[in-house]
């Protein structure tokens, strides 16, 4: 008789950390860029400790914040949150 071996691409376990991993990699981007750092997707995952800086930056876009780009001539783009002008007519 022979054993069943059992297959090696099976899925590990889920850990139930995946969404809370995610959402302290947004805040902490989101205080990078509220400080005023200008940044590199590099460098967010390198603070980060991640390799998915421009889906971050991607999703605090779409909640709304401001965040300009600029292309480097190292062909590296730049991340700011650009200063919103608030007028209020008296």
């Amino acid at each position: 008789m022979e054993a069943k071996k059992e297959k090696a691409t099976e899925a590990a376990p889920e850990t139930g950390n995946k969404g809370s991993a995610k959402n302290q990699t947004r805040t902490t981007v989101r205080a990078l860029f509220q400080s005023g750092r200008k940044l590199t997707a590099k460098e967010i995952n390198l603070v980060t400790g991640g390799n998915d800086a421009r889906k971050v930056i991607s999703d605090l876009r779409k909640e709304g914040l401001n965040i300009q780009d600029i292309r480097q001539s190292d062909r590296c783009k730049l991340y700011w949150l650009a200063q919103t002008n608030i007028t209020y007519n008296e």
